[in-house]
């Protein structure tokens, strides 16, 4: 039976381990470096407490393994792929095909190892979905016009207990830094950049099907898929990310304060409070903080939005409680404790896909629309996205049903065909709205 070593084991871990677990088609490994995490799997698959900087044991372990799935954060499958390499193993990852990846595709394809990537919601399932509408209208003579994709990890409605509608699903790190870096993306034709500093404050505005709006700011680099997609004559190409309305105002103002800044340390003191780190990065001075807000920009922020920031506790004489770290880092510790899920919330994973496309001289939009929601704080929406397109797509490659090699995404239709029927018998799946432009 196939060795299947699962690095990590954390919030997006579960589903995958249960399905890989249930199937029972392999032998699996699960690596972690908390034993709490470990915990709950002891005395169902092997577990391995594993230190972050025993690389000679983590070694070991992937050597010793056919199939490494890496579940660890994303900065950390660089180092992970060099071992696989090394080893002759292959490697599945949720995350996106990074430059040392590319790098070394080459090396990769001719080892003859499948190292596939950019297998879990998104991106992953937008890949897999927008692929397959993609070949549908090809196939009946279609040509792609415009092209819009936007996706979630929120609060469940039933469980939105504070004003920001948001509690973390996911990586608490990656919803603090998102949207650093300029935005690029298509629009009438013309190539468009957003940067950082306006992010927030130009949002879209995203309907569902149901009545339903929801706020988008775009990712970074709407255009890398364009290629991948092929999609190079397209008009309009935009990916994004959704959030409740109202949410974007507000962040821009921890964006303009200067607080989602990574790139250095700030000089924490003893006894140092939210209140004293948070008026260092204000213009003007006093407690009135809420006129203090309203300088950071001409015509300042609604009050709504002013709100929201205050309901965190940014500007309370709480202490901060840890030692060091960078602005972005202080934020994410105040944050993680006010935007927990509690045992009984649910999160709610949206996505969608608006294709314009041209077919016998007709103008049509096609919306395809996602919407699950998870069933408390530990079987998330968010780990049944991520998790099972990534353990789905693993079992069929331990069952020999993919032929492909090398450093790849699931665009091929031996992957996301058999993957999108298998996740519809499980709840995950698209509705389709077609009507003329």
């Amino acid at each position: 039976m196939q060795k299947v070593l699962i690095l990590g084991a954390g919030k997006s871990s579960g589903f995958l381990i249960s399905y890989l677990h249930q199937w029972q088609g392999c032998k699996l490994v699960l690596a972690d470096l908390s034993e709490a995490q470990l915990a709950p799997y002891e005395g169902l698959i092997e577990t391995v407490l594993l230190k972050p900087d025993d690389l000679t044991g983590r070694f070991a372990l992937i050597q010793d393994a056919y199939l490494v799935i890496s579940m660890l954060p994303a900065f950390m499958h660089a180092s992970v792929a060099d071992d696989c390499l090394k080893a002759g193993v292959n490697m599945a990852t949720a995350s996106y095909i990074s430059d040392e990846l590319r790098t070394i595709a080459p090396e990769v394809h001719k080892s003859g190892l499948w190292f596939m990537n950019e297998c879990g919601l998104d991106p992953g399932l937008d890949h897999m979905s927008a692929m397959k509408v993609f070949h549908d209208i090809k196939s009946a003579g279609g040509s792609i016009t415009g092209f819009y994709s936007y996706c979630g990890g929120l609060v469940s409605p039933e469980s939105m207990d504070n004003p920001w509608g948001y509690k973390f699903s996911w990586n608490p790190r990656n919803v603090i830094l998102a949207g650093q870096g300029t935005a690029r993306y298509m629009e009438h034709g013309e190539l468009r950049f957003m940067p950082y500093s306006r992010l927030f404050e130009r949002v879209r505005e995203v309907e569902f099907e149901d009545g339903s709006r929801w706020d988008a700011y775009p990712n970074r680099d709407s255009l890398s898929y364009r290629e991948v997609y092929a999609l190079k004559d397209v008009k309009d190409m935009v990916r994004g990310t959704l959030r409740y309305q109202g949410y974007c105002d507000a962040w821009h103002i921890f964006v303009l304060m200067g607080i989602t800044d990574d790139s250095y340390q700030f000089p924490l003191q003893k006894g140092h409070t939210y209140k004293d780190f948070a008026s260092s990065y204000l213009p003007g001075s006093g407690d009135d903080f809420r006129k203090r807000i309203k300088l950071l920009r001409p015509g300042g922020f609604s009050d709504e939005a002013i709100e929201k920031v205050l309901w965190t506790g940014l500007f309370d004489a709480h202490p901060i409680g840890i030692s060091e770290g960078s602005p972005a880092m202080i934020l994410q510790h105040l944050l993680e404790a006010r935007w927990k899920l509690q045992p009984a919330d649910k999160d709610l994973v949206l996505m969608q896909h608006l294709i314009e496309y041209e077919h016998d001289g007709a103008k049509k939009q096609l919306i395809c629309s996602l919407r699950v929601s998870g069933t408390d704080a530990k079987h998330t929406a968010m780990a049944k996205t991520v998790g099972l397109p990534l353990a789905i797509t693993c079992r069929l490659f331990l069952e020999n049903k993919l032929k492909q090699r090398g450093v790849l995404m699931p665009i091929d239709k031996e992957v996301y065909l058999p993957v999108l029927a298998e996740l519809e018998a499980n709840g995950i799946s698209f509705s389709e709205v077609s009507r003329n432009l």
